[in-house]
């Protein structure tokens, strides 16, 4: 049964010339589970606001075009902070029933059971600042599903979260679907980790909806057309020739045993030497406890090479953002020694934490006053590099979640410190930006610099990264060469290496994959 249906919709915001969505034709079933990608700015979050009516009722602006839409549409947002309202869990999941006029009794019945269905009975009690960036999603989305919505719009509810929380969160959504029959619009960046849970997927290009049809069929079209949006395990397949194409682990391995001629024999460079005297952030023992008692850092011992990107990562709440904060200097440790060799540039998880002048060439400008540096040919160059040039005399505050995260970037790259340190950069860009800040990250370190990034992006981690150091509840885990870290783990280790383990040594990235298969082509393997 169709229960929403757009067509020939095109939308302007107000004050704006170029339509953000053009000509935009969709039909949502009952019970479909869709995921809907594109690159940065493409529409994809004004399309989902399209849903529930905040576009254009609360937003303004021009629209043409017919919406039918046959029930209620719950929205879930890309940062939680923005949607909870009251300071404790369980108050959060009744405020809507409350305001929807539920009797108690019913209404306690929702709530009770929305606490069971997500697991979070245990944090009924707590206040809502206190939680993790994991159980504030939880408690999102139990606001909404508590209301009685059975159509869902999410915009990248996993973006914040750590790989464990993520699935987490992926699971709960697999269930609403399939055992409740919810309808599912997700919009991701990371779709390697949800592209098989859909029915449907949506791929949107300049306001313009490119792609409608099922998952297996996407990743043909989009070989055909060059794009590189398909997940890694149908991307290899895809490239090495194959007409099965998986689009799970499981169904690649299975693809994988039937060629069965891989030979474990052949190895990948995976050691990385550092001359010990080349320091340029040295940590020993470093204790750090904020003000509320919270425990932040515990002994923490870590060295940071010249030269080198060095990827840290871990569960969200691990101390991850702290150790980042110590070594740029806003906080200081309570115990131990912390040796920074060079300037730092720091770019934190919230880009509006940058932005605040009217156009994006004076945010960057500014940045460069504030050093004293005059030659501001520099700032169209960093624009360029980061595909923002166009934007350069646009409101940051009016661009997109991914958008602003380029801008405040560019913040930062403008000023061309010797140490850069970035808290969840990748957060809000798709792959195509992902792979130019790879570059420009690489460019960095071609110059001699140094790159600290946190981030839950495994795959970016895995492609981009020289060395990575893992936290947990304050303290390192493990720290060593990408090969060494991101190999035979459970969720912290990459598709290709999931798909490999067991038939070929430290693959990582598809790139470390396709480079195998031309080897083994070669010498006759396969």
């Amino acid at each position: 049964m169709e229960v929403f249906k757009i067509q020939d919709l095109t939308y302007y915001y107000p004050r704006k010339k170029e339509a953000a969505l053009e000509e935009i034709n969709l039909s949502i079933k009952e019970g479909e589970f869709i995921v809907l990608f594109g690159e940065s700015g493409s529409g994809k979050s004004t399309l989902a606001r399209v849903f529930n009516k905040i576009v254009p009722e609360f937003y303004g602006g021009k629209i043409k075009g017919n919406i039918e839409s046959k029930v209620d549409v719950g929205m879930v947002f890309q940062d939680p902070e923005k949607q909870l309202v009251m300071d404790n869990v369980e108050r959060e999941i009744a405020f809507g029933l409350e305001n929807l006029g539920i009797e108690y009794d019913k209404m306690r019945k929702k709530v009770m059971e929305t606490l069971s269905f997500l697991n979070i009975w245990e944090i009924r009690d707590k206040k809502t600042y206190e939680l993790s960036g994991g159980q504030k999603q939880k408690v999102a989305i139990g606001a909404t599903i508590s209301m009685g919505y059975k159509f869902l719009v999410l915009d990248e509810p996993t973006s914040q979260l750590d790989p464990v929380t993520a699935e987490e969160i992926l699971h709960i959504l697999k269930r609403l679907n399939e055992e409740l029959g919810y309808t599912i619009v997700l919009i991701e960046q990371r779709i390697d980790r949800c592209f098989h849970l859909a029915d449907r997927v949506l791929f949107m290009e300049e306001g313009k909806l490119t792609f409608d049809g099922e998952p297996k069929e996407f990743v043909a079209w989009n070989y055909a057309n060059e794009n590189n949006f398909s997940p890694s395990v149908s991307e290899y397949f895809v490239r090495t020739g194959n007409s099965t194409i998986p689009l799970t682990i499981k169904e690649g391995r299975k693809q994988l045993r039937k060629t069965g001629c891989f030979d474990n024999e052949v190895k990948v460079e995976s050691k990385i030497q550092y001359d010990k005297n080349d320091e340029a952030i040295h940590m020993k023992k470093i204790h750090f406890t904020y003000k509320n008692g919270k425990k932040a850092l515990n002994g923490v011992n870590l060295t940071v090479f010249k030269g080198e990107i060095l990827g840290v990562m871990g569960e969200n709440g691990g101390g991850k953002s702290t150790l980042l904060r110590n070594i740029a200097g806003l906080i200081k440790p309570d115990q131990g020694k912390l040796t920074v060799n060079g300037g730092v540039g720091y770019l934190s998880q919230n880009p509006n934490d940058y932005l605040f002048n009217d156009t994006v060439y004076d945010e960057l400008k500014y940045t460069l006053d504030q050093k004293g540096i005059e030659d501001l040919s520099i700032i169209e160059k960093t624009l360029m590099d980061l595909n923002i040039l166009k934007y350069k005399d646009k409101n940051p505050r009016d661009l997109s979640g991914g958008e602003k995260q380029r801008v405040a970037l560019a913040c930062i790259l403008v000023m061309e410190p010797e140490i850069l340190i970035l808290d969840e950069p990748t957060r809000g860009l798709d792959r195509k930006l992902k792979d130019k800040l790879g570059e420009i990250i690489f460019d960095f370190k071609s110059k001699g610099k140094t790159i600290l990034l946190v981030t839950h992006d495994v795959e970016f981690v895995g492609k981009f990264c020289d060395r990575v150091c893992l936290i947990f509840d304050g303290s390192v885990a493990q720290v060593g060469s990408k090969y060494e870290v991101l190999t035979d783990g459970i969720y912290y280790t990459t598709q290709m290496n999931k798909l490999f383990s067991g038939y070929i040594d430290n693959i990582i990235t598809l790139e470390d994959a396709l480079s195998i298969n031309n080897q083994s082509l070669k010498e006759g393997v396969i």
